[in-house]
Formats: structure tokens, C-alpha cells, sequence
């Protein structure tokens, strides 16, 4: 039985199984960490119906542990990052392959 896999009551989980009682963030980790899931499997972050790859779970706990301000900037960074990038896409979209030298 679920319930017991999770050392919880059955009404507990059943309420929360039938939308009557929110998943907070503790329980979610605890039902992850019990069924063996992926970290943040239960948030609902999937890429083709698979859950968030362990990388991605990784990148979620060590961002939740910055400060708000922390997280602020490291999100400005990233953006930096993603835009600077686009920027050399672009250019070398643009710029005229040199012809191949005959071997």
C-alpha cells in the first residue's frame, strides 16, 4: 500500500492522491525519495514524458539553496551567457564558408 510505503496515513494520502490537500515541497521530496524518483519528478519537469535528468534536478537543489538576490544574478548571467551565444550563432550564420582546399 502507498500510505505505508510512505509512513503516512491512508486518509493523508488519499486526500492529497485526490486534489483535496496540496503537495507541499517537503512531502513532494519525501514521495520522490520513498518511490526512488528523480528529484523534482513530481513538479512536473519533463522533457518528452521523461522525468528532468539528473543534471537538470541537480541545477534545481543547488539553485534553491542561493539567496533570492543570488538567484537574480546568476539568472542575469545566464541570459548574458544565452544572448552572447545567439550573438555567435548569428555571426557565423552570416559569415561565408571558406571554400574546401583540394587534398
Amino acid at each position: 500500500m502507498l500510505a505505508q510505503v510512505l509512513d503516512r496515513q491512508t486518509g493523508y494520502v488519499s486526500r492529497c492522491l485526490n486534489g483535496e490537500k496540496p503537495i507541499g515541497e517537503v512531502f513532494a521530496r519525501h514521495v520522490e525519495q520513498s518511490l526512488h524518483l528523480p528529484r523534482y519528478w513530481l513538479d512536473g519537469e519533463r522533457s518528452e514524458g521523461r522525468p528532468v535528468s539528473t543534471r537538470h534536478a541537480a541545477l534545481l537543489e543547488r539553485f534553491d539553496a542561493l539567496t533570492p538576490n543570488q538567484q537574480i544574478e546568476l539568472l542575469d548571467l545566464l541570459e548574458r551567457v544565452r544572448r552572447r551565444n545567439e550573438e555567435i550563432y548569428q555571426h557565423l550564420q552570416r559569415k561565408p564558408q571558406a571554400p574546401a582546399e583540394p587534398g
